[in-house]
């Protein structure tokens, strides 16, 4: 059985459409390589995957929130039920840290906590889950007047290659 070690939640404000990075960061500079990236074997086209980082595209309009839970595992967890698989694979992260990244310059770039995964030069096992949440709790109210997105990323070590 799979335990936890630690957890990180952190967001971004995007528009419907738009991309964001969850990428290598080494001393607060991009240093992964998210791409241009391919598409999944399974087609998925909201992600792009890079040598040591992820593109993921927006479901949701309006610059609605996009959460991202960081998820550090001591071995392959479990899938949580109700969340969409959009990836699963390896990333090599050499600096042991990454983050949320702005994928366009036409803003100051903001700064995003870094995830710390306490390992330098190793290749991580990755699952890339995600949710989109509705209002569902004001039926008198638009569904779409609170739209929201989740990433669920969960990381362990990938086993040694033989």
């Amino acid at each position: 059985m799979a335990n936890l070690l630690h957890s990180l939640i952190d967001h971004i404000s995007i528009d419907l459409g738009e991309t964001f990075l969850i990428t290598e960061i080494t001393n607060g500079e991009i240093t992964g390589d998210p791409g241009p990236g391919d598409i999944p074997p399974n087609g998925n086209s909201d992600l792009r995957v890079g040598l040591s980082g992820l593109l993921l595209t927006s479901r949701v309009d309006q610059g609605d929130q996009h959460f991202v839970r960081y998820e550090l595992w001591d071995a392959r967890p479990d899938a949580p039920e109700a969340w969409d698989e959009i990836w699963i694979g390896e990333l090599r992260i050499d600096s042991g840290t990454i983050a949320i990244a702005e994928w366009n310059s036409w803003s100051e770039p903001m700064e995003f906590p870094v995830f710390d995964l306490g390992e330098t030069g190793s290749t991580w096992s990755i699952r890339v889950l995600t949710k989109v949440m509705n209002n569902t709790e004001e039926p008198d109210f638009p569904e779409d007047m609170f739209v929201v997105q989740l990433y669920r990323l969960q990381l362990w070590l990938a086993p040694a290659a033989m």
